[in-house]
């Protein structure tokens, strides 16, 4: 019920802007709308949805087994290797749609090319943004699972810290927190942990390496954990033994930012404001130059998803969203501190916080 619900909503959505049709090709969006999650890896997957709201599930050959257990499709179409996507669809669509939705962002110039050979008359149109704002607000019920993949997170975090040893490289730690993952319950890694210490915590998108965590060093962990197909994503910073004022100051920095972002985090403000919160605070400390990204993204069954908390956004903050706020500092050459949590709007218009790691500097 559930998932038929959300396409019923999408479908008004479409009748509102005159498209009669949709192809869905975000795995992600097809997972949102069906409840069938999979990789197609290159392989051809999508959801065609109808005027008539018959909708019908394209799937790679090998994934038709698990695809059968998907409730509420009309039809399921598995497609063998080697089988071209159109002739799928010529055989099952019955006839060219007038107007068609499709998620620009996901479609990739091969498919644009054979839907434009196999529909010449059809107007595609752009339905990202529609299903966008349907992902971008969350349920209580989608905010538990995330709060749930936050909580394993905090575990595996807490105890990975246990085994930290000077001379740990980056990438043993970064080991032992997933290990932590599984033994605190998660389903796994969110996406790929990263751990960076001393000068490379200054790589906001840093690869965890064999660099040896020593004395002194800033050390930036960010990690997520996945729970029932939705994720968490958590950044904690961490000074390897007494550290410089320096170092303190951007930390507390950081930390302040952090505070005010979400402190400014209520319905009814523009999510650009939000992001200001935290970035006017950093200018005013004199690292205005050294916060280079947006202070958060919307988080869900995708590590990022709508919305996205940046300076030109003018989008109001509603019940339902669920992001991140992660202000950040990072100088080349001596580090970089982020506290990154996540944060849900309720139903009635509070912000909860559904990470729970301290955000207390702490020394390890």
């Amino acid at each position: 019920m559930l998932y038929r619900n959300r396409r019923s909503m999408l479908q008004e959505k479409l009748e509102k802007r005159a498209v009669g049709t949709a192809l869905v090709l975000s795995p992600a969006s097809i997972a949102y709308l069906t409840g069938f999650r999979s990789d197609p890896m290159e392989r051809f997957m999508a959801l065609w949805i109808k005027a008539d709201g018959t909708t019908i599930l394209y799937v790679p050959e090998l994934d038709e087994a698990k695809a059968s257990t998907v409730q509420g499709i009309d039809r399921l179409v598995p497609i063998p290797d080697g089988k071209p996507a159109t002739e799928a669809l010529w055989e099952t669509c019955g006839g060219e749609p007038k107007r068609c939705g499709i998620e620009k962002e996901t479609l990739t110039l091969k498919t644009a090319e054979q839907l434009a050979e196999l529909w010449p008359g059809t107007e595609f149109v752009d339905i990202g943004a529609d299903i966008g704002q349907m992902r971008g607000r969350k349920t209580r019920a989608e905010a538990d699972f995330v709060k749930a993949a936050a909580g394993y997170a905090d575990a595996a975090l807490e105890g990975a810290l246990g085994f930290f040893r000077r001379g740990m490289k980056e990438r043993e730690l970064a080991e032992e927190i997933d290990r932590q993952i599984v033994l605190a319950g998660g389903a796994g890694p969110a996406f790929k942990t990263t751990v960076l210490g001393g000068e490379r915590s200054a790589l906001p998108h840093g690869d965890t390496g064999d660099y040896a965590i020593v004395e002194g060093d800033i050390l930036l962990i960010d990690m997520g954990v996945v729970h029932e197909g939705y994720l968490s994503d958590m950044t904690r910073t961490f000074l390897v033994g007494q550290g410089t004022a320096e170092q303190e100051r951007m930390y507390e920095t950081v930390f302040e930012a952090n505070r005010r972002a979400i402190d400014a985090l209520q319905t009814g403000v523009t999510l650009a404001s939000v992001d200001e919160a935290a970035r006017s605070w950093i200018r005013s400390c004199g690292y205005g130059e050294r916060f280079p990204h947006r202070v958060g993204h919307g988080l869900g069954t995708e590590i990022h998803e709508p919305p996205s908390v940046h300076g030109w956004n003018e989008q109001l903050v509603v019940t339902g969203m669920l992001l991140t706020i992660e202000p950040g500092i990072y100088i080349p050459g001596f580090g970089g501190i982020r506290i990154e949590d996540d944060l849900y709007v309720n139903e009635e218009g509070l912000v909860e916080q559904l990470t729970g790691f301290s955000k207390q500097l702490r020394r390890l």
